[in-house]
Formats: structure tokens, sequence, C-alpha cells
């Protein structure tokens, strides 16, 4: 399988066909702006802040799996008020 598509800007070029670059922002901290630093779901391919789910340069997985397609308790507050300040200094 694949590696994980973690990435520094995600191209939403006008191509109307999605694929493995394109897609929605759907992050559990409820904010839909690119931080500039998301990883893509294998499953659904929704992207998500990295920081907001515990990923960093250093530990990335060679598969993610979203809280949706893996369920499992993560934090959403503090994820909420770190995503909100990356994308205000962007």
């Amino acid at each position: 399988m694949l590696p994980t598509k973690l990435v520094g800007s995600r191209d939403m070029g006008g191509d109307s066909t999605p694929d493995e670059d394109q897609g929605v922002i759907r992050c559990i901290c409820d904010i839909d702006d690119d931080d500039g630093f998301t990883i893509q779901c294998e499953n659904c391919l929704v992207w998500q802040h990295a920081v907001c789910v515990n990923v960093d340069q250093d530990n990335v997985p060679d598969e993610y799996l979203c809280e949706k397609c893996n369920p499992r308790k993560l934090d959403v507050k503090a994820p909420a008020s770190l995503a909100r300040l990356l994308c205000e200094i962007r």
C-alpha cells in the first residue's frame, strides 16, 4: 500500500474529477481552511490538519485513517485552538 499522503499545500486545481490530491478538509477541529500541513485518509480521502490528529513530521504513519474510518477518542478542544492559530498566520 502507498504511504499516507502528507502535504504542505493541497492541489485544489480546477479539474472537476476528484483525485487523491483533491478533496475536502473535514477535520476534528471543524475548521476547513488549509493550514499547510494536512494528512489524507486512505479510505475516504478526506484531509485533516496533521497537528489536530497528533501527526508531525517525525511520526507520519505509513497508512492513515480518519476518526470516522477508524473510530477513536481524540481531543477536539486543543486542536481547534491550534488549527485556528495556524490558519490565521498563513
